[in-house]
């Protein structure tokens, strides 16, 4: 990209993010909000993570920026307050740093650590958790650091012979990256529903996941919403002939797993009377079909968990009942 327009951009976004009123010596204040660290375009994203990076070698980590001012000079200085960890102790920082329009030099001038834990921040005592609404769509875009976290966790939990659901409850903390505090909702290997917790660091510009704490101890306490859908988000499926001939579909993918597997027990199925499906993460298929064995029509019942972007499909309940039907 041209260098002109690239200066162009950037000062325009330097402009755009600057008050109005002056402080002396030409500083103002300089806005930013929540999820900066991820706008490459950004000044104050090359100075987080140049500033993260020289604090994690002396065992310092979770910057949060607080504020910040800045002073338009051949490029913009910067005046940043921010909180860190240490110790598990919070407490305050201050930089001066520089980056220049053109984004290619950034400089970091003086830091101070102070030496007191911080206890007066209201909105930082807490450690700098706040309440995270989740966007509707996100698991559509493989970038979002709720999908990295998401994908991550749902992995975890397979490995444990155990299914995602959904989140229930998010708190997130912007530090080199995020963290996200999680309360999910799982299915466990016995197919009951419960909540989990989890602590997730996700640093999305490479991808980086980190599950920091996972419990799946505690049983579900349904809502009195929940209570009113105890089916646990499962809907009929609708399928078609064609999508089980051409083999189209996440259900297609589904049946011919459990057409194998009941293959190899010397079982055909003879019809599908019913199928649901739930979406966590990947969808749930709960199949009720007729199969025949010893000359009898039988009813057998299967769950088939298809994850298609982690070519994932594992039958994780399969009930053949016995139930002679008479014709």
């Amino acid at each position: 990209m041209n260098k002109a327009i690239v200066f162009i951009a950037l000062l325009a976004l330097t402009v755009a993010n600057i008050d109005d009123s002056t402080m002396p010596g030409g500083w103002h204040n300089y806005n930013f909000s929540n999820g900066f660290q991820f706008d490459n375009s950004n000044p104050l994203t090359k100075i987080f993570r140049k500033l993260s990076a020289e604090l994690e070698e002396k065992g310092i980590s979770d910057i949060t920026f607080t504020s910040a001012t800045t002073q338009l000079v051949n490029g913009q200085n910067f005046k940043i307050r921010f909180t860190y960890t240490e110790e598990d102790t919070i407490k305050t920082g201050y930089c001066l740093a520089y980056v220049s329009f053109s984004g290619e030099t950034c400089e970091i001038h003086e830091v101070e650590l102070e030496e007191s834990p911080l206890t007066s921040d209201k909105d930082t005592k807490y450690g700098g958790w706040s309440n995270y609404t989740i966007p509707s769509g996100f698991e559509q875009d493989p970038t979002h650091p709720l999908k990295l976290a998401m994908v991550n966790l749902s992995h975890r939990l397979f490995n444990l012979n155990m299914t995602f659901v959904k989140f229930v409850n998010i708190q997130s903390q912007v530090v080199a990256g995020y963290k996200f505090k999680i309360e999910f909702q799982f299915l466990n290997k016995n197919g009951k529903e419960r909540i989990g917790t989890c602590v997730i660091y996700v640093r999305p510009w490479d991808k980086h996941v980190e599950i920091l704490e996972l419990s799946v101890a505690t049983p579900l306490q349904m809502s009195a919403e929940d209570n009113q859908n105890k089916d646990g988000g499962w809907q009929t499926y609708n399928y078609n002939l064609s999508e089980l001939q051409n083999g189209t579909s996440s259900f297609a993918t589904a049946y011919n797993k459990l057409v194998k597997t009941l293959l190899k027990k010397a079982i055909k199925i003879v019809s599908i009377s019913n199928v649901q499906q739930q979406i966590v993460s990947g969808v749930n298929y709960k199949i009720s079909f007729i199969y025949a064995e010893n000359n009898n029509l039988k009813v057998g019942h299967a769950i088939v968990y298809v994850q298609d972007w982690t070519k994932t499909i594992k039958i994780t309940s399969l009930e053949l009942t016995g139930q002679i039907i008479h014709y």
